[in-house]
């Protein structure tokens, strides 16, 4: 499983460690702190840390503590459909949403350029023309949007 996960972060684009780490801890029956994590993935404390923090981030896995243990400890998030619900709306719909302005702001911007002489009429054309099928790309994951709220 670690090796699994390992991968498949790798795959996409996202650093071995962390994957490995998920994989442990997705295993593990019990919380495990930064140096339990280290010494069984053969890692350096600071490769666990930086990788615990970004499983933190993408809500995969939670910091939990031990009563009179000043050590932090991490466990996996289990609930795969959690982690795809969470980072949905953390990060995939406030992303898709600013895009739709940043869209809608550089068609004015090459209106105002062609305005003011900056562009010419056949490279602004080309421009609102490739401007427009994004905006329209973006119009249809709009519309999908609900549907995967309700598939999450």
């Amino acid at each position: 499983m670690v090796e699994v996960t390992a991968r498949l972060c790798q795959r996409l684009g996202l650093p071995r460690s962390s994957g490995q780490i998920f994989g442990l801890l997705y295993l593990s029956p019990h919380a495990l702190s930064l140096d339990e994590i280290a010494e069984g993935l053969e890692l350096s404390k600071a490769s666990v840390s930086t990788g615990t923090r970004q499983l933190l981030g993408w809500h995969a896995i939670k910091q939990v503590w031990k009563p009179g243990d000043r050590k932090d400890y991490y466990e996996v998030q289990a609930d795969l459909a959690e982690i795809l619900r969470a980072n949905y709306i953390g990060f995939f719909r406030p992303k898709v949403d600013a895009s739709k302005r940043k869209l809608t702001l550089l068609l004015e911007l090459l209106d105002a350029d062609l305005k003011s002489g900056q562009i010419d009429a056949a490279d602004h054309v080309v421009c609102k023309q490739r401007l427009e099928s994004l905006s329209k790309m973006q119009s249809r994951i709009q519309r999908l949007l609900p549907l995967a709220e309700k598939l999450l």
